[in-house]
């Protein structure tokens, strides 16, 4: 078969009414599978957001107490470097 015969039958096919309900329903089903994919992105997507929340939660208090440690380094150098 040429591409010449294979697009005259496909459009054959398609003005049809048979073929006018058969892409209709493809469509409808594309479109569904379409947005499964698309809840299923989502879920995914926020999974991984609430994880990245968890885990900055975890974060702050080492942060927070390296940031204490290291200014109280400081202090304690210079009133040592007064103190002598």
């Amino acid at each position: 078969m040429t591409l010449n015969t294979i697009a005259q039958h496909v459009k054959h096919a398609a003005t049809t009414t048979r073929g006018k309900i058969a892409g209709g329903a493809a469509l409808l089903m594309g479109s569904a599978a379409a947005h499964a994919q698309t809840t299923g992105a989502e879920s995914a997507f926020s999974e991984v957001q609430a994880a990245g929340a968890d885990m900055a939660g975890y974060a702050w208090p080492v942060v927070a107490s390296i940031t204490a440690a290291l200014i109280g380094i400081k202090l304690f150098k210079k009133f040592a470097n007064r103190a002598s």
